[in-house]
């Protein structure tokens, strides 16, 4: 996808950002990362040292103490410090991903279920009683929302996923022969502004509680959110992590991909789960590193590999 100078210039100059671009020219690029280099790509780098990337008439977003050494190049210098920030913000200005306000004729919706005009519904879908999906909810095609969830403003829900799954809690019976199954009564909190990826399950709460998920968080896709589960704001999750049942897990925290958090763990804020790991025991503060089989606390790198900078 290509972007053309000019729109970069008036995004930079929308947001209020401060730059310096020496050798502007009307042109376009196309939409690039460094990991895979091509000519005549848009950029971003991150660092102080000399910029030597082989590349040919390309334009790199670089803060304004980044040396430069190639001619064959035009760059963008930020006063500031994080040029994937602005790169990001940059992209988001102009793909910002919005309902369209549609909801398919092949959906089911309950006639119990409150859709607010502005809801995008996908094909395929089943929405069930008593639902609340609130302004700007995207819900993609293919996914299931059981009855008593609650959908917050502008979260978007992607294809495959199941909000309100039911869950298995049981015991014995006495002649421990049969298990007898506790039925799964509760909901489903998704808040303002989340992300739900593609494939994602979420159990409902067991009884009288929800599963909730605060504001602003990120579900990578295939993530598994066990019954009762409390995700504060902010938080991300890679792909494929699992909980267990009512899990705790503080603001701003990172699970990585493929991590297991048993039932009733509670992470304090500003955690780190490394990938793979298992985490059996509940955190001792805030701020801390978690990795292993079972995962052993460490203390938080500034900045670690694979994520973005920790909050401070």
């Amino acid at each position: 996808m290509r972007i053309e100078s000019k729109q970069i210039r008036d995004i930079l100059e929308d947001l209020k950002i401060s730059y310096n671009w020496p050798n502007y020219r009307e042109t376009s690029y196309e939409i690039a990362s460094l990991f895979e280099p091509i000519n005549n790509g848009f950029y971003f780098y991150i660092g102080s040292l000399n910029f030597n990337f082989e590349l040919a008439d390309s334009l790199i977003l670089v803060s304004s103490n980044t040396v430069v050494n190639s001619k064959k190049n035009d760059f963008i210098y930020l006063n500031h410090k994080n040029p994937q920030e602005i790169f990001y913000k940059i992209l988001s200005y102009l793909h910002k991903r919005t309902s369209n306000g549609h909801v398919s004729k092949t959906s089911v919706i309950s006639k119990t279920a409150f859709l607010d005009a502005s809801v995008q519904v996908d094909d395929f879908c089943v929405i069930e009683d008593r639902v609340v999906l609130e302004k700007g909810v995207i819900i993609g095609s293919h996914c299931r929302i059981h009855a008593n969830t609650v959908v917050k403003e502008n979260s978007i829900v992607e294809s495959g996923s199941v909000i309100g799954a039911q869950g298995v809690a049981w015991v014995w019976d006495d002649s421990q022969k049969t298990k007898i199954v506790q039925p799964q009564l509760g909901g489903v909190l998704i808040n303002k502004n989340c992300f739900i990826g593609a494939g994602a399950i979420i159990v409902r709460g067991s009884l009288n509680e929800n599963t909730v998920i605060g504001e602003n968080t990120l579900l990578a896709p295939g993530v598994r959110l066990g019954h009762g589960t409390k995700v504060g704001s902010f938080v991300h999750f890679a792909n494929n992590v699992v909980t267990g049942g009512n899990v705790e897990i503080g603001d701003y925290s990172f699970i990585g991909s493929s991590a297991t958090l048993l039932p009733k763990v509670k992470v304090h804020e500003k955690t780190i789960v490394g990938a793979g790991s298992l985490v059996v025991k509940n955190t001792a503060k805030s701020g801390l590193t978690l990795v292993g089989l079972p995962a052993k606390e460490t203390t938080t790198k500034e900045a670690p590999k694979g994520m973005p900078k920790p909050k401070d």
